[in-house]
C-alpha cells in the first residue's frame, strides 16, 4: 500500500486547447485556494518535479507556475522543508502601484506628454519580448512624465496594437489604467533596475546636464491570464525619483 504524500497536490484541470498558458492554469486555482483560506499558511506544496510528472507538463512550466505564486507573495521556499504557503501578513495586494499612482499617493501632481505614438510590424527582437509572432502589429509609445510640472522620467512602451490605449488616455492617467479601459488588467510586472548616463537628447527632455546619472528601469507587464501586455523601458531622474517596494524571501 502506497503512502499518502506529505505535501499538497492541487486538483488542477488543464485545458490544453485554451489560449491561457498552462503555468497560469496551474497557478490560478492554487492562488484562489490560498486567498480564500482553503490552503493555510505553512501548508507544504509539491515540488516542481512532482507537479510536472503528475500534471504531464514540462518542468519549466511547473517551475513558472510556482514562481508566479512566489512573485505574488503567496509561497515561500524554506531550505530543508520545501515550498510552503506564506504567512498571511506577507501576501501582496493584487493591484500594482504604478509610478503615476505613487506620485499621487504622495500628494504630488503627475502629468504626461505623449512625445510619439505609432504602429508597425514587430521585429523578431520585439516579438520575443512580447511573446508574439514576428510581424504582429505593435504600437510604440514614447512619453515624458512630469511631476508638479517638472520632468522626472522618459517612458518608452511597446504594446500589441490590438490592445493599445489611445494617446489621449495616456495623457490623463497611468498606462495600466489606460489598459484597464480596454478591458486589460495588469496583474504582475517584472522589473530590472540599473543606472547609466543620460544621452544629450534624453538630458534635454529631462532638463539635466548631459551625462547625468539616471535610473534605467526595464519592465514587462502581464495580464490576469499570464499573457505579456507591455514591454517598457523607462528613464528617471535620480535627483527627483526613488523606487519604493517591499522585498520577500522565497
Amino acid at each position: 500500500m502506497s503512502q499518502a504524500p506529505t505535501y499538497f497536490e492541487a486538483d488542477v484541470r488543464l485545458d490544453r486547447n485554451s489560449p491561457v498558458p498552462l503555468y497560469h492554469q496551474i497557478a490560478q486555482p492554487i492562488e484562489d485556494m490560498i486567498l480564500s483560506g482553503q490552503l493555510t499558511p505553512g501548508t507544504r506544496l509539491e515540488d516542481e518535479l512532482s507537479m510536472a510528472r503528475r500534471l504531464n507538463v514540462s518542468r519549466p512550466t511547473a517551475r513558472r507556475a510556482l514562481q508566479q505564486l512566489g512573485d505574488h507573495g503567496l509561497l515561500v521556499r524554506r531550505r530543508g522543508v520545501g515550498t510552503q504557503v506564506a504567512p498571511t501578513r506577507v501576501h501582496r495586494p493584487n493591484q500594482l502601484q504604478t509610478v503615476f499612482d505613487q506620485m499621487k499617493s504622495e500628494g504630488r501632481k503627475p502629468t504626461t506628454e505623449v512625445l510619439s505614438y505609432g504602429s508597425s510590424p514587430a521585429s523578431a527582437e520585439v516579438a520575443a519580448k512580447l511573446e508574439i509572432a514576428p510581424g504582429t502589429n505593435i504600437t510604440t509609445i514614447r512619453r515624458l512624465r512630469l511631476c508638479d510640472h517638472q520632468p522626472v522620467g522618459l517612458m518608452f512602451d511597446v504594446v500589441r496594437s490590438s490592445i493599445a490605449p489611445a494617446a489621449i488616455a495616456l495623457e490623463r492617467d497611468s498606462f495600466e489604467s489606460a489598459l484597464a479601459e480596454r478591458g486589460i488588467i495588469v496583474s504582475m510586472a517584472r522589473q530590472t533596475v540599473s543606472a547609466r548616463k543620460a544621452t544629450n537628447p534624453e538630458a534635454q527632455l529631462l532638463r539635466i546636464p548631459t551625462g547625468s546619472i539616471v535610473l534605467n528601469l526595464q519592465n514587462i507587464s502581464y495580464d490576469e491570464s499570464g499573457k505579456v501586455t507591455t514591454y517598457g523601458e523607462y528613464l528617471f531622474r535620480a535627483d527627483r525619483f526613488a523606487l519604493k517596494g517591499t522585498l520577500f524571501a522565497h
